[in-house]
């Protein structure tokens, strides 16, 4: 009965330290609900996100929909503030007038986006399926804050785990 009573206790006490530790480093779970992402992301990937204290081009974030209350998506970090941001009609994408090389998309893009000029606090995402993504090159660019999180981490599949 006190064997009983101990490791109860000492469970409780690890789940306690278990969930402080997430709570404290911002450690949150997300499922991929659409292809935006593809193909680095594909429906119904685990991933693991955690608060940033700053950001970096090719980052895959977290962020409010901006066309959604109440809902989150995922996109990819391609320019912060101070940044200058095109798509040209030859479908690739431009940061301060030089191309980016972009190995992860699904494809080039199909449309333009003129430039734009990054204010303080607001960067610009796109989904890796560039033409099947609801992304900034629609609504523009996002301010900071309504980032949630950094992915770091998909853990499932167990074929495709990953770190970001």
């Amino acid at each position: 009965m006190v064997f009983r009573a101990i490791r109860l206790i000492i469970s409780g006490v690890v789940l306690f330290l278990i969930g402080y530790y997430f709570g404290l480093r911002g450690i949150r779970f997300y499922q991929v609900t659409s292809e935006s992402m593809y193909p680095t992301l594909e429906i119904g990937d685990r991933l693991i996100g955690e608060k940033f204290e700053k950001l970096h081009y090719g980052d895959i974030v977290i962020l409010d929909d901006p066309l959604e209350k109440n809902s989150v998506i995922i996109k990819r970090v391609v320019g912060i503030e101070g940044d200058l941001i095109e798509i040209r009609n030859n479908g690739y994408l431009y940061r301060n007038r030089e191309k980016v090389e972009e190995p992860y998309i699904a494809e080039k893009a199909k449309y333009v986006v003129e430039p734009v000029k990054l204010k303080k606090g607001e960067i610009f995402v796109l989904g890796d399926n560039r033409n099947n993504s609801a992304d900034s090159s629609i609504w523009g660019p996002v301010p900071v804050d309504t980032i949630h999180a950094k992915i770091k981490f998909r853990y499932w599949p167990f074929k495709r785990i990953a770190r970001f």
